[in-house]
């Protein structure tokens, strides 16, 4: 059967193109190398043989008018994963693409005018090449952005795996100081080991640890609403890991005590040891916390208001809704209760630390 003249007609001007193929891939070579600067750094040998093999396959399925084959589709993908290997961006390769389908266009309409096809002929034509080159280009750029992806997960688990090292000192001297460098750190300068609980902002090398965001900043971080933060002094890579376990610490007992913003170890007083020693904390609630029970709930939060207030009588008889008189007899009842004086600072600090560490417990 005698094929339609369109079809005869674009197979022999696709033979003409293969016949001056070397001519039209060095301009398409040499297009590409001019427009897309990323290109330049492939050699020109390797370019034009890549140019020569997507070109050829474009005209052969322009000889038939027809769909790209699953081999030249199979052949595209990996063509694109060779190319985001390489380094070049996506845009950089669709882009090579458009200038070798646009030579082989321009091409073919010269040689179609001197001919002088018909329209059916150039739609014909046109039709296919397009189609084909939507979808080998559709093909090229999902299979590059499958490998920039794993790329990127690959680069953020050697990342994670750098920073939870960093922080649990698990680096030999020269491993840091080589991936330090690697990552952009600088061994000289002095970073703050941060630990938090909560949705984190923070210009800083972060990891997911557990259920926290761990890591390290270069400047203080700021409270932010419904996040408990743990940080420490600045301090040197090398030093990290003891920075950071002050950090994971203040967390811990910020998260105890119910606390919601940024703080050392110091900010807390001496919450971290009334959460580590918990005999301790049973002791002093036996002697000052114990006597009190059957006179009443109130007693015991009296005496809370009192210490947060700074044990300013008129100041916690006002809170309390209370006269102060009232307070008064009431601190006289704890006293008599316990025996203890709280005009004695070890008494006082003996009662808090029994009441915060009550807070614990319930």
């Amino acid at each position: 059967m005698a094929a339609p003249p369109a079809t005869a007609l674009v197979a022999r001007l696709v033979e003409e193109i293969e016949a001056e193929l070397d001519a039209v891939v060095e301009e398409i070579g040499d297009r590409i190398r001019a427009e897309i600067p990323d290109f330049r750094r492939l050699p020109a040998e390797r370019l034009a043989r890549a140019v020569h093999g997507n070109v050829s396959r474009a005209l052969a399925a322009l000889r038939d008018l027809r769909e790209p084959t699953e081999e030249e589709l199979e052949r595209a993908a990996a063509v694109g994963r060779e190319r985001a290997e390489q380094g070049l961006s996506v845009d950089a390769v669709l882009h090579a693409y458009r200038i070798s389908i646009t030579a082989v266009w321009s091409r073919f309409g010269e040689l179609a005018r001197a001919q002088g096809a018909d329209v059916a002929t150039v739609l014909a034509f046109s039709e296919t090449l397009w189609r084909w080159a939507d979808a080998v280009m559709d093909v090229v750029g999902a299979a590059h952005r499958e490998v920039e992806l794993e790329q990127a997960r690959e680069e953020q688990q050697r990342r994670d795996a750098f920073v939870f090292a960093l922080l649990t000192g698990t680096l030999g001297p020269d491993e840091l100081r080589r991936e330090s460098a690697t990552f952009g750190l600088d061994p000289e300068r002095e970073y703050i080991p941060f630990r938090a609980r909560g949705r984190l902002k923070l210009d800083a090398m972060s990891i997911a640890l557990d259920h926290d965001v761990a890591g390290l900043a270069t400047a203080p971080p700021s409270p932010l609403p419904g996040v408990t933060l743990g940080f420490a002094a600045p301090t040197r890579l090398e030093s990290l890991p003891s920075g950071f376990a002050h950090a994971s610490r203040a967390l811990q007992t910020a998260l105890a005590f119910g606390q919601v913003g940024a703080y050392t170890l110091a900010d807390l007083s001496i919450r971290p040891a009334i959460l580590a020693d918990e005999a301790l904390g049973d002791a002093f609630a036996e002697r000052h916390l114990a006597p009190l029970a059957g006179l009443g709930m109130e007693l015991e939060d009296t005496l809370r208001t009192y210490l947060d207030l700074g044990m300013k009588i008129d100041d916690t008889a006002r809170v309390l809704h209370v006269h102060a008189n009232t307070l008064r007899h009431r601190l006289r009842r704890f006293e008599e209760a316990t025996g203890a004086n709280l005009r004695d600072p070890r008494v006082v600090v003996e009662l808090w630390w029994a009441l915060e560490r009550r807070r614990l417990e319930t």
